[in-house]
Order: structure tokens, then sequence, then C-alpha cells
């Protein structure tokens, strides 16, 4: 390749930070070293000279905790160059190139090493630092334009409304006293019924009404209903099959107590402000249907009653976690 080129692709590497991307090689024969200047470089879909020998394989990939800047395509490209010229290789075939994703921020290059005729290396230099250049900028411009449409996309898999309804268990989480004991960690059910209405953006807002149902023994009964608005964020996979939502709401609580105990027969309710976070996740069975798993947080300040002492608290009344599940229509 000419030294253009390389002295591009070295000052890449040279401009990234210590932490080194990974190369390997798989070497059939090993010759004397070349100069990185004299490798040609064949694209992907270029077809090798008749009388290219092979002499090794070599992949260029994240090492693990690689800076962005040090793994772009010039610099992993670079790396592989030179470990070519290292072999004895005149020649580097692209197998195959990875853009980065979710599994790497790292451009990734897989190669052949070719050993060519030196007249194919003096005639080539040329014509492939142009094509390369060319190539690279329809390659980067291709990449821009499949993450705008990707983005685009998901956009559009976005349901623009849902509709939640779930049920399962339910546990108080605070320590909680009654008039007739101290309780903490007690289990019940849960029911919940949303709303949501999603922009393009991902974001909206929703309608959440819970439900919870505890028991105490002695007969005591604990109930709480809550409603109310929420801002909501949603999020819809590029193929279409799982949706990701989280929601913040605050609204209206009636907490109530009662017991059946025909000894100590007593209702005891309160109305207060409540809040809810909610995080699910969600798998598409239909156009129109889903089923989907959430986790709440719930949380119920309620007043001090009068008659016995709560001041050890510094927060009295209800937090509930609870994990539902249940169906998700599209709209």
């Amino acid at each position: 390749m000419s030294r253009l080129l390389y002295l591009f692709l070295t000052a890449a590497v040279l401009t990234g930070c210590s932490t080194a991307p990974k190369v390997v090689t798989e070497m059939d024969e090993t010759l004397p070293a070349k100069r990185p200047s004299d490798v040609v470089i064949y694209e992907t879909k270029d077809i090798m000279p008749d009388d290219a020998r092979r002499i090794g394989k070599v992949k260029v990939t994240d090492g693990g905790f690689t800076p962005t800047r040090n793994c772009q395509y010039g610099s992993m490209l670079a790396l592989a160059v030179r470990k070519a010229a290292e072999n004895g290789a005149n020649a580097l075939h692209i197998d195959e190139h990875k853009a980065p994703d979710l599994r790497s921020t790292c451009h990734r290059i897989w190669g052949t090493m070719y050993v060519v005729s030196d007249s194919i290396v003096r005639n080539t230099a040329q014509v492939s630092l142009r094509e390369m250049e060319e190539k690279k900028d329809a390659e980067l411009w291709e990449l821009y334009q499949e993450e705008i449409d990707r983005q685009q996309k998901t956009r559009a898999n976005n349901p623009k409304n849902v509709v939640k309804l779930s049920a399962g268990v339910s546990w108080i989480t605070s320590e909680f006293q009654t008039p007739y004991g101290t309780y903490r960690s007690r289990a019940g059910y849960g029911l919940n019924a949303s709303y949501q209405h999603l922009w393009d953006s991902g974001l909206g807002f929703g309608i959440d009404y819970l439900f919870y149902d505890t028991s105490f023994g002695n007969g005591i009964g604990q109930k709480i209903n809550y409603i109310g608005p929420s801002i909501v964020f949603g999020y819809t996979t590029y193929d279409n099959q799982w949706r990701f939502d989280g929601s913040l709401g605050i609204g209206y609580a009636n907490y109530k107590e009662e017991t059946n105990n025909p000894h100590m027969a007593y209702i005891y309710t309160q109305s207060r402000v409540g809040a809810n976070v909610a995080l699910g996740a969600e798998y598409r069975i239909a156009k129109h249907l889903g089923i989907g798993m959430q986790m709440n947080a719930f949380t119920l300040p309620l007043k001090r009653p009068e008659g016995y002492d709560t001041s050890k608290y510094n927060f009295y009344g209800i937090r509930h976690f609870d994990i539902m599940g249940g169906l998700r229509i599209y709209l």
C-alpha cells in the first residue's frame, strides 16, 4: 500500500490511548518481514490475484475497555496491516468487517494474509488507495444512514397507546404499626391497570390504578386503592418483539384498615398522596397483544395515629414492593 495511506493509519493508532485492541494471528508460514507501506489491502468483495499465496489469518478485535477513539476503523486496519507486514505478507484481504454495535464499541476486522508478486503491488497501490477512500466514504455514509433508519424504525415500532392489566404478589417492606401489633414484610396480592400514551420520542404520559390487599392476622386486613397520572418512557427493540418501559406517578391513595374480629371490630381509613415507580418488560405475541412482567415500588406516607407511640419511625406509612405479570394491549 502507498506510504501516505500507511502513515495515515499509523497516525490513527498513535493517537489512541494506551489500552490496545487484541490482535491474533494463525500462521501457515512465516516469511521475512516487509514494510507496512508495501502491503496492498483488498476489500471484502475484491478477488485476489491468481498467484496469491495464503500465509495466514489475522483478526483485530476489542481488547476490553478499549476507548472508542482507539478502535476506529483506521486504527484497527493499521494494526492488521502492520501484523501482516511483520509476518512477511504484502497483501491483506479483508474477509469480514463489523462496525460498532451492542456487543462492542470497536470496529472489528478479520483478514487473510497473502504474498503476491511485486509487480501487482506496484500496479495496484495507487488504484487501491483511491478505491478504498471512495469505499470508506460510501460505507461511512451507509452506516450513518442505517443508524437513522434504525432509529426511525424503532420509533415507528413503539406503540402509541398501551393498556396494561397485571396481577401479582406484593410485600410490605417498611415496618408498620397498628393498634394491635407491629408488622413487617407482610405478603399480599396486588392488581394493576394502566393506560399509557407515547409520542414518537418514546416519552409519554399515563394513568395508573393499583390495588393492594394484605392480612395481618387477628382478623386485621389492609387495603390500598391508588389512582394517579404518570410520566412514561417506552422503548421497543428493532425487531419489534420486546418492549421496555418505566413510569413515575404521584396520585390519590385511600388506605383502609379493618377487622372482622367481633371482639375488636373497627374500620380506619385515610386519604393521602402516594407515589409509584414502575419498570416493565414485555414480549409481543401478536400485533395488538403482548405478555409482560412489571415491578412496582409504591410509597404511601400516613398520618401518625393518636394513642400509641410512633416516634421511632422517621417515615411512617406503607412501602410496597411487588412483582406482577399480565396482558399488554397495543392500540
